[in-house]
């Protein structure tokens, strides 16, 4: 049996959902994490939601799903004797992960060149809201105003929102959670590279740049189109949106003009849908207004579930607006035994959310329950006490890399991936391995292109191609691109013959396409047995739905996000993004990093399998309105930008034709503070807001308060006269914003490499920084085949002559 990372030690510290998210990550795959708790513990102990609104500091839902498998050590950090046994610790860790503000984390003792005095092979993982360097290092920052000032608020709730009203955030602490994933994975790249090169690492991740990096094809829109998507921008394809149903709503999607014949087909083929205003794609776009009218009156007459599956039986891809109460009763999802029930002595009986990733080697499980405040203190000197004895390392401990030793490659420099993938989940993945230095070798080809090549978003005055839209050059940065056909055997022959000179594979076809082909995770494993192999789909390769289709924007109505996101007087929404795709892909590299990290350094060791189901991991993600379920409370409702418990808490319009703000006050001290710079310091006496419960209770007063105050305001003016009281505050920005923005800019965040058919174009690359390595990439996307000859040579070894065989053949290109 794998053992998992069971030989990993890891050190939380900070206290929020960024760092708790990765340390459970890990905790979850079998290492040892210890929590350190401040004497009145951990923030999220009272967070909630609790079980009937009572607050308890062993029994709130975020608290329970985010710790389960560590331990807790109280530390007062403040103090010397705190701040001498963190340094102990870190001593004897492999990684310590940490999210205090830039400058609170050295008042707590945490110095990263201190630690790897001690032990160079330490990685330390720092996650603060805008960076640890840039003009907006120092900014107050809470997941409202980063998912705004990352631009996915701008974006939310997409489809054409009546321009009055303003962006909203999706429901959850999204951007957090995707900082403590993005961290994951930084973190066990570096973790890889300290085994191999003995030199450990100090990752500085941003969770704004994680945000930014999570928009894709909307980033690339800017750089390619010259314009922004906003949510008043029309969609990618028609149809793409939510539509009504006799007891609830369900996603349709259509990218492909075959689905979209299999969905007229099904509706009984009326005339309307076979008329020259929508039996094309053209002619769907022009019209979206009436078509959703006129599907509007066709899924009403259904059920949800009736007509999901009724579509998804013809390969149609739909998904139903799900509450939690669904989610549980889904077939499926117990077929998978997905949840996992456990017992907590404060809580009582909870069912959690269970694995965002299945492994043919087991690794996953929930072994413990969340730890009591300080159940370790007992145990302190014994924690991690045998070090690192036992583990294979590359290499002797690196030297202090200031004293004048040669700086590492980036930390999967030498590892090769097969890329099977497309569209955005696995190419997610495969660019996040190249951000880190992997080598990346992806498989397509000129008779089924990839749907990102595809997609219409070409740049400005030039002619579309395949080599040319800004979607996959956004989201494939840095790869190799191989053309070969894997529907000729001779081509799968080829594949199967370069994933043996390959560390990794990854694949997100439909489930069974790969068996087809010859090319499953058995059959490659048997050639090469250390290979691990890592599938992507909706629903995973096991379970009754194992088949049916799934793209990103399915997932978050499937997974109970879009019944509580929208407007506070309004329907479930999108949330503005195939969301979907780069949550699973997150999932997966992390689900890959963990399994080579099991592997030994000398070359044995076995394989693994890795089956991501979409579905399931963004139920993880989402653990929130999950957590609030499992406790019994009844369901969240859409609530646009405010907080459950917290006001104000919003997005407040600014001068300007469309311009926006996020403000949000969490704590009393700044409740205060903004009192204090919007002038009237009057209000912290007002009863209506004496404390969080009554101004939550008086909210719409108090948001128009502050409206009032920001209306004539410029949003940045807002932003620079808030954040100088310490509020956080944060303009709602789009794409332009983001790629001129100074901070960004200064961090170094963008790539401008040339591009053989379109240029230098400006796109986001990496979202953390390393302090021992080199950053970003060095070329930019493929062309399609580009590399062909030059890795069949090399891998291969096929000469010039058999390549022109192949080539005339079709076989490759």
């Amino acid at each position: 049996m794998n053992r998992g990372l069971n030989d990993l030690r890891v050190v939380e510290l900070g206290g929020g959902i960024a760092a708790a998210m990765a340390g459970k990550l890990l905790a979850d795959l079998g290492a040892g994490v210890v929590k350190v708790e401040p004497p009145d513990g951990d923030p999220t102990r009272h967070a909630g939601p609790f079980r009937g609104g009572t607050p308890h500091p062993e029994a709130s839902g975020t608290f329970l799903y985010l710790n389960a498998n560590k331990r807790s050590l109280v530390l007062d950090l403040d103090a010397t004797s705190g701040r001498e046994a963190l340094a102990s610790l870190a001593g004897r860790a492999d990684l310590v992960i940490e999210d205090f503000a830039p400058g609170e984390a050295p008042a707590r003792g945490v110095d990263y060149e201190r630690f790897a005095r001690a032990n160079p092979r330490l990685v330390l993982l720092s996650i603060t809201p805008f960076g640890r360097s840039g003009p907006y290092r120092d900014y107050a920052a809470n997941d409202l105003t980063l998912t705004h000032g990352g631009g996915w608020g701008w974006l939310c709730p997409g489809k054409a929102t009546p321009p009055e009203r303003p962006p909203i955030k999706p429901f959850g602490q999204h951007a957090l959670v995707q900082a403590g994933l993005h961290g994951a994975v930084a973190a066990l790249a570096a973790l890889y590279g300290a085994r191999e090169s003995g030199v450990g690492e100090h990752v500085d991740l941003s969770v704004q740049e994680v945000v930014t990096f999570l928009l894709g094809r909307h980033f690339a829109v800017y750089p390619y189109a010259g314009r922004s998507d906003s949510r008043l921008s029309p969609a990618a394809y028609e149809p793409m949106s939510l539509y009504p149903c006799k007891d609830g709503g369900i996603y349709l999607i259509c990218p492909e003009q075959n689905q979209f014949e299999r969905l007229v087909r099904l509706m009984g083929s009326p005339d309307w849908a076979l008329s020259k205003r929508f039996a094309s794609r053209e002619g769907r776009e022009r019209h979206p207004a009436e078509l959703k009218t006129r599907l509007s009156e066709w899924t009403a007459q259904w059920e949800t579930e009736a007509l999901f599956h009724a579509c998804q039986n013809v390969r149609v891809a739909a998904a139903p607006v799900f509450d939690h109460a669904q989610l549980e009763r889904q077939e499926h999802l117990r077929a998978r035994e997905f949840f996992v029930r456990q017992h907590h002595p404060g809580a009582g009986e909870v069912v959690l959310p269970g694995a965002p990733y299945r492994f043919k080697h087991p690794m996953w499980a929930l072994r413990a329950p969340a730890p009591a405040l300080g159940e370790a203190n007992g145990e302190q000197a014994a924690l991690f006490a045998d070090g690192h004895a036992g583990r294979h390392y590359g290499s002797e401990p690196g030297r202090d890399l200031a004293g004048g030793s040669a700086s590492p490659g980036l930390p999967l420099a030498g590892l090769r991936v097969l890329d099977l993938s497309w569209v955005w989940a696995g190419p997610h993945c495969t660019l996040m391995l190249a951000l880190l230095g992997a080598e990346v070798i992806k498989v397509e080809s000129s008779r089924r292109p990839d749907l990102t090549r595809r997609s219409h978003l070409f740049a400005a005055g030039m002619e579309p191609g395949l080599n040319r839209c800004g979607y996959f050059n956004q989201v494939n940065q840095g790869k190799l691109s191989i053309g070969v056909d894997l529907s000729h055997a001779e081509g799968a022959a080829l594949v199967k013959r370069l994933a043996a000179k390959c560390d990794v594979m990854i694949s997100n076809f439909g489930t069974g396409v790969l068996e087809r082909l010859g090319l499953g995770a058995e059959e490659m494993q048997r050639a090469h047995p250390r290979l691990v192999v890592a599938m992507i789909s909706a629903f995973g390769q096991t379970g009754p739905c194992r088949h049916y289709m799934g793209y990103g924007p399915l997932i978050p109505p499937l997974a109970g996000i879009s019944a509580q996101t929208g407007y506070e007087d309004g329907a479930p929404c999108d949330v503005g993004l195939a969301y979907g795709d780069p949550n699973a892909g997150v999932y997966a590299a992390v689900a890959i990093l963990a399994s080579l990290l099991t592997q030994a350094g000398d070359g044995s060791g076995p394989g693994q399998v890795i089956d991501v189901s979409m579905w399931e991991a963004m139920i993880c993600t989402a653990f929130e309105g999950w957590m609030n379920h499992a406790l019994g409370n009844p369901p969240y409702r859409p609530m646009g930008n405010r907080h459950p418990a917290f006001a104000p808490h919003n997005l407040y319009r600014c001068a300007g034709r469309d311009d926006w703000v996020a403000i949000a006050a969490q704590t009393e001290a700044q409740w205060g503070a903004l009192c204090d710079a919007i002038g009237q310091p009057a209000l912290k006496d007002d009863p209506r807001f004496r404390d969080a419960a009554a101004r939550k209770l008086h909210e719409d007063a108090l948001d128009a308060l502050v409206a009032a105050w920001c209306a004539d305001r410029e949003r940045w003016e807002v932003t620079r006269v808030l954040q100088a009281a310490g509020v956080p505050a944060m303009p709602s920005l789009d794409s332009k914003d983001l790629a001129e923005d100074a901070h960004l800019q200064a961090r170094g965040v963008f790539t401008a490499w040339p591009h053989g058919e379109v240029g230098v174009r400006t796109l986001m690359g990496v979202p953390w920084r390393l302090a021992r390595r080199p950053n970003g990439l060095g070329k930019a996307a493929p062309l399609l085949g580009e590399h062909t000859d030059a890795v069949l040579e090399r891998l291969l070894g096929l000469d010039a002559l058999e390549r022109s065989r192949l080539r005339e053949a079709g076989i490759i290109e």
